[in-house]
């Protein structure tokens, strides 16, 4: 009755009509300026109201009046906004974009016209920002828990009727004006389906929302969550899909190890029928286009004779570096080298650039090379002649590029690169070369030693295309991740694109007693789980019975979209494949926005050490070591998560990492990474890069109020008591501290 009422009120309102007495002695409604709607009849906790789209006649007034009274009372919208207005987009799924603000805040939702909301954007000025961009971490000031209660109500307001959320992940944004995002699935009459959604919330409630139905969406309505075909069948025809290949593949460590992969299309089952159906070549059937300085270098003097004028001379480092260049081709010795390869076709093009590069590590020089050539109407390499003749007309710059990159000192080839001016090719062209050939001996000239060990690759996806991979074979497997890549013009035979990427360094795994393919396929289909969800399902609106989606065809769409059920398998993205050795299932690592440990059991720290792994601060493997000791490496880390870096980043790589601490002023950046660190070393690197770091680092003006600390140090143990991170008359300042302490004393600052 109540949302009968308030829908009432709205025509009357648009229509700028006043409701009559609804009984006998009671005064009329009077009439105002203003909207006399009172939005707060509705009990907190009876969710969202459900209002009728409004029919074609009713006017577009009245349904902006529904869209808005429903998204007021969906998002507990205040009548203190002094400006508001509406916009309509109407598309496949037409939608409502609504932006309250005032002087120092906006709103901005988009939404069905039924209401249902499905972006929102809040923005708050604030002028008493602070501009501090060192080291500042805090936490958000809701805890986890007291924003997970208010994520839970939000979504249940936020999706309604059939819709419901599971909420898959939690990222903590620490600061002063931290957020939480909750990252999850849109579960339909509580199944699975495409559409995810990601809620942002911050001290005053919702900041963001989103759902990846927001701008297209599906269209149609939604099917009831029953299925004809049972899931053994659906199993056996979802199984009888899977296509397994067998290769090298990385650890990631240096190592390589031989793999079942899967390499079949994506496909499902239909919950009615029980056939698979190959999703990759159903999309594939439709339009897919619309489906939803250079400097030439100069021969090298003998170093002892090069002194410039008034006495300055060269360093022995600058004579060191200088003498990478000894054996440096010039660039027309290079251009003669290159010219001589008659693959490369260069022909009538012109060197207008030559430059050099030396690797700091290695002393390599590299030369990259340009070469430019303006197209004509008698070598076109394929291209359209009319394209052709329309850019000539327009003035359209014809120049044809060709970057080759070489070693500098031996002319072997590094990579090649071709680029064109014009993008549409030919109708009916037909090559005109044996391109593989071509590949094949420009490889062999080029990469002799790789070559060898190298095949045209004939795994899934790598025969596939224009150009030719190369990969390396090893005990009679591909490892895809060592090729060599060519495309030759299948008009000129000259070599337009080449490059490769090879690890000499890879160490094989074992290639013998290898599972079947039987097996793999057993194991790959057992570690993932059979799924009844929604599914996203072109539909040809071409068709004669799909005429109720005729006026997409109007707006240039082959094809839309809508919700259908369908088994299919849960985990792809966990499951890489199968080891052939010894037969298991190999999941996909994943970086964890959250740390979880077993090992804190007695830990006075337990607790802060828990919050900080719920900020993504921590150490990875399910336990913290709370007594080891702390060292350089440990410490940078922490410190780096807290200030907003991916820690798996720079896990593996201690430049990169060592880098990025020195950047941020934790570290001088030439540590002993494995070095123990002591209190006063911990409370340096992390006040230092602090607001407090030119304070602390004055001398002679503390009194600290620690025994064991002066000189240097007091600044620094002066600012870490008055901030609650250490109090007493001793601070042993030379005391290693354990990873516990560390943790404890980095949670005390973010907690201040």
């Amino acid at each position: 009755m109540k949302r009968f009422l308030i829908w009432l009120v709205c025509l009357a309102m648009a229509a700028g009509l006043c409701l009559p007495a609804l009984a006998a002695g009671e005064e009329p409604v009077p009439e105002a300026e203003e909207p006399v709607i009172d939005v707060g009849m509705l009990e907190p906790g009876e969710g969202t109201i459900s209002f009728p789209v409004p029919e074609d006649g009713e006017g577009m007034d009245a349904a902006l009046a529904a869209v808005t009274l429903q998204v007021k009372q969906t998002l507990d919208v205040d009548d203190g906004y002094t400006e508001f207005y509406g916009d309509y987009r109407d598309s496949i799924v037409p939608r409502w974009e609504l932006n309250w603000s005032d002087e120092t805040r906006q709103l901005t939702v988009e939404a069905a016209p039924d209401g249902t909301v499905t972006h929102v954007y809040r923005w708050t000025s604030t002028d008493d920002r602070d501009w501090f961009r060192g080291f500042d971490p805090s936490f958000p000031p809701l805890t986890l828990e007291e924003a997970t209660a208010q994520a839970d109500g939000w979504l249940d307001r936020l999706l309604t009727g059939a819709e419901s959320a599971r909420v898959d992940s939690v990222h903590t944004g620490l600061g002063a004006e931290g957020t939480y995002t909750f990252y999850g699935t849109v579960l339909k009459n509580g199944l699975e389906s495409p559409v995810e959604f990601s809620l942002i919330l911050d001290a005053a409630g919702v900041s963001s929302f989103y759902r990846s139905d927001s701008y297209m969406g599906y269209v149609g309505q939604l099917p009831p969550a029953e299925a004809a075909a049972d899931e053994a069948r659906a199993a056996q025809a979802l199984a009888g899909a899977v296509e397994l290949e067998l290769r090298w593949v990385s650890d990631g460590e240096g190592g390589a190890r031989l793999m079942y992969m899967p390499v079949g299309p994506y496909t499902v089952a239909d919950a009615q029928t029980g056939e698979a159906v190959d999703m990759d070549a159903l999309y594939a059937s439709f339009d897919s286009e619309r489906g939803m300085n250079g400097y030439g270098a100069a021969e090298t003097a003998e170093a002892e004779d090069m002194s410039a004028a008034g006495g300055v001379s060269l360093t022995e480092v600058e004579l060191a570096s200088i003498a990478d260049y000894e054996d440096v081709m010039d660039a027309e010795a290079i251009d003669e080298a290159l010219r001589s390869i008659d693959m490369l076709g260069l022909d009538g093009f012109q060197q207008d650039r030559c430059s050099y590069a030396v690797a700091s590590e290695t002393g390599a020089v590299t030369a990259s090379v340009r070469y430019t050539k303006t197209m004509t109407a008698d070598q076109l390499y394929g291209y359209s002649p009319e394209a052709f003749a329309r850019a000539a007309e327009d003035g359209q710059d014809l120049t044809i590029y060709k970057y080759i990159d070489l070693d500098a000192a031996s002319g072997g080839i590094r990579s090649v690169y071709t680029s064109y001016p014009l993008w549409e090719k030919a109708e009916g062209m037909m090559g005109l070369v044996n391109q593989a050939g071509i590949a094949r001996q420009f490889v062999a000239l080029a990469l002799p030693e790789l070559a060898a060990q190298a095949e045209p690759c004939t795994l899934h996806g790598y025969d596939e295309g224009e150009d030719l991979i190369f990969a390396q074979v090893q005990a009679g497997y591909f490892f895809p991740d060592n090729y060599i890549r060519v495309h030759v013009d299948p008009t000129s035979g000259t070599v337009d694109q080449f490059y490769y990427a090879w690890d000499e360094e890879i160490s094989f795994g074992p290639a013998e007693d290898l599972i079947s393919p039987e097996e793999a396929l057993a194991a790959y289909t057992d570690a993932l789980d059979v799924t009844l969800g929604y599914v996203a399902w072109p539909v040809d609106v071409t068709l004669e019975e799909n005429a109720v989606y005729a006026k997409y065809l109007d707006w240039g769409y082959t094809y839309v979209e809508e919700l259908r059920l369908a088994y299919y398998y849960g985990g792809l993205d966990r499951v890489q494949g199968v080891d052939a050795v010894t037969g298991e299932a190999v999941s996909e690592t994943q970086d964890e926005d959250a740390y979880a440990y077993d090992d804190l059991d007695e830990v006075p720290q337990a607790d802060m050490i828990r919050r900080l792994g719920l900020a993504g601060i921590g150490f990875p493997g399910g336990a913290f070591g709370p007594e080891q000791a702390l060292t350089v490496r440990d410490g940078a880390m922490l410190l780096l998560q807290a200030d907003g870096y991916g820690a798996a980043f720079y896990r593996e790589d201690d430049e990169r990492m060592l880098d990025q601490a020195s950047y941020r002023g934790f570290l001088a950046g030439d540590e002993d990474l494995d070095a123990p660190v002591s209190r006063m070393d911990f409370l340096r690197m992390m006040l230092g890069a602090s607001r407090y770091g030119s304070a602390a680092a004055l001398e002679g003006v503390w009194a600290c109020g620690f025994d064991d600390v002066d000189g240097a140090d007091a600044g620094y143990a002066a600012v870490a008591r008055a901030l609650g991170l250490a109090e007493g008359d001793a601070l042993a300042p030379e005391e290693t501290l354990t990873r516990a302490d560390g943790a404890e004393l980095l949670y005390k600052f973010m907690d201040r």
